[in-house]
């Protein structure tokens, strides 16, 4: 984790959320940062403006992080929540993720199963929809997300 991701992260626990993680991102010729908080609870809009400020008061402390103007968005994690680190992917065990990779395996970059395992050597195992497993290793993936569970199949 960089310093200022801890930096961060120890600011928000300080102010009683949980940091789920953040990510830095170019969209529509914006630079925007993007800081995941959540609680027991649950967060609305208060919770975000808080955090928003005291990050914004951080950061504006260090301009030269950014080299110029980006945008600061705070938000709970939402069903669909975004998978940071190793331990998100033992927490969410049996839950079905969509994966991207940085680099293909076979000829794919884009998965969607049930997380099975989290081994040893730090690869995810999943189970495809079409009833294969696949091995990912953790440092190729780019992006995860939890896919929403349909309740009316339940």
């Amino acid at each position: 984790m960089s310093k200022i991701e801890d930096e961060i992260k120890n600011l928000v626990e300080k102010l009683g959320y949980d940091f789920v993680g953040m990510e830095l991102v170019h969209e529509h010729g914006r630079m925007i940062l993007r800081i995941y908080i959540n609680t027991a609870g649950g967060i609305n809009i208060k919770d975000c403006e808080i955090v928003s400020r005291r990050v914004g008061k951080l950061l504006d402390a260090k301009e030269e992080l950014f080299g110029g103007r980006y945008y600061l968005e705070v938000s709970s994690p939402g069903l669909d929540a975004p998978l940071f680190y190793l331990k998100d992917y033992k927490n969410y065990k049996g839950k079905t993720v969509r994966i991207k990779t940085h680099d293909p395996i076979g000829s794919r970059r884009n998965f969607k199963g049930k997380i099975v395992d989290v081994l040893s050597n730090n690869d995810i195992q999943l189970l495809l929809e079409d009833d294969t497993y696949i091995l990912i290793p953790f440092k190729n993936i780019s992006k995860a997300r939890l896919v929403p569970e349909n309740n009316d199949d339940k």
